[in-house]
């Protein structure tokens, strides 16, 4: 009997192309519901064992910040699909990424961004070492999910990111940015920096603090509240307490194409890599004294692919809207 539901279970998926892990445990919880009523207690037992067993999967492929899309990212063009990728993603023969080939038209260069694993295969640190820059990102976690990533130039801890997590449903709530006395004596090395700018990613705000200050013995943090509607940060409040300045972004999805960076634990650029749709608009306001200073609006739409990934993105940003785009091939399986 058994037998036979898992097997009436899975056409219904292959049938109904679920993807979605949410879809499939809505759908298992009706199909069991019917089944159910003719078991005896026996089969009962026997069934609920099963069951236990599918929740158990199912947490796990939750709770991880490991990398299991098998719509892996192999280039990423940037403004034009002509010519060397931007982004050369490397694999080796477990799917496990090992490196990143990062070329900067600007510099006429490619950096290589070497990656580490932990025995859970979470990713450990990722290195960039050229003649120019020694850098690094180490990540820390609890229970496979990201609770701190540090960042590292020739030798010295530069900034640190710190998130919480609901208790519950394990997603991230807060994150804390520290800047320090390190960080801006680096500051115009690390706004440079190939390995700093793809992973953590240019605050604008700290920029503009820096620059109007214009001291190296700064000291200030970024407190994020993040919020989430369902698997998608749908709104992100800054507050840099020590200058009273904030902003708020308020982000809308595309709920029926999926984003290639999500499980990439390590993109906090963007916060890219934690939400599981595409973005379709991103909505951006800035303030001092609580006097709003700026206002930015951008907009995203997609050419997907036959299993709802982006192949060309195109980003608008006010006040011009001039269209950015962005191309992305994906590894044959």
């Amino acid at each position: 009997m058994v037998i036979n539901l898992i097997e009436k279970i899975f056409k219904i998926l292959f049938f109904l192309n679920i993807k979605d892990i949410s879809d499939f445990f809505l759908l298992f919880l009706h199909v069991i519901s019917r089944f159910i009523k003719s078991m005896n207690m026996k089969k009962i037992v026997y069934f609920l064992v099963f069951s236990s067993l599918i929740a158990s999967f199912i947490s796990c492929d939750k709770d991880e910040d490991i990398y299991q899309t098998k719509h892996k990212i192999y280039k990423i063009w940037e403004v034009s699909e002509v010519g060397d990728p931007d982004q050369t993603f490397v694999y080796d023969k477990k799917d496990m990424l090992t490196s990143i080939d990062d070329y900067s038209e600007a510099d006429s260069a490619h950096y290589f961004f070497k990656f580490t694993y932990n025995d859970d295969k979470t990713v450990d640190v990722i290195e960039h070492s050229s003649a120019l820059y020694t850098e690094s990102v180490k990540i820390y976690y609890l229970n496979k999910l990201v609770q701190r990533m540090v960042y590292t130039m020739d030798g010295t801890v530069r900034m640190e990111l710190v998130f919480n997590r609901d208790l519950e449903s394990t997603k991230i709530t807060r994150i804390v940015e520290y800047y320090d006395v390190n960080y801006f004596t680096g500051f115009e090395k690390i706004a440079k920096a190939p390995l700093y700018n793809r992973i953590i990613g240019s605050n604008e705000v700290v920029y503009n603090i820096y620059k109007k200050n214009g001291s190296k013995s700064l000291t200030l943090h970024c407190d994020r509240k993040i919020t989430y509607t369902g698997n998608n940060i749908t709104q992100v409040e800054e507050v840099y307490p020590e200058y009273s300045v904030r902003t708020t972004q308020l982000l809308a999805y595309d709920t029926l194409s999926f984003n290639p960076f999500y499980g990439l634990s390590y993109v906090y650029k963007g916060l890219q890599g934690y939400s599981v749709n595409n973005k379709l608009s991103n909505y951006t306001e800035s303030f001092v004294n609580d006097n709003i200073t700026e206002q930015v609006s951008i907009s995203y739409q997609y050419f997907l692919d036959d299993e709802k990934f982006p192949l060309r993105i195109i980003t608008r940003e006010s006040p011009d809207y001039t269209p950015i785009n962005t191309y992305i091939l994906y590894q044959l399986p």
